[in-house]
């Protein structure tokens, strides 16, 4: 089963950027950041969508895998703070 992710990265992001992060879906939250969320079904493509982010040289906010209200991921861990 596919891990539920949440990507924070400072700016914003388009929407049309979707397609190319896996699909995953764009929220703006305050202080101008870009929450990219949703699900990805292993660690290459956790990995290869912050390649995608590093290759455009976005500052990452944070990093998380969280539950999805109807999800059990209680593999996954945080990842906080200043990753660049």
């Amino acid at each position: 089963m596919a891990d539920y992710y949440e990507i924070k990265v400072k700016g914003y992001l388009d929407p049309g950027w979707s397609d190319w992060f896996s699909g995953l879906q764009l929220d703006y939250l305050t202080g101008d950041v870009t929450r990219l969320h949703g699900p990805l079904p292993d660690q290459t493509a956790l990995h290869g969508l912050l390649e995608r982010i590093r290759d455009l040289n976005l500052k990452i906010e944070s990093v998380m895998c969280v539950e999805r209200p109807s999800d059990d991921t209680k593999n996954c861990q945080a990842v906080e703070g200043d990753l660049s």
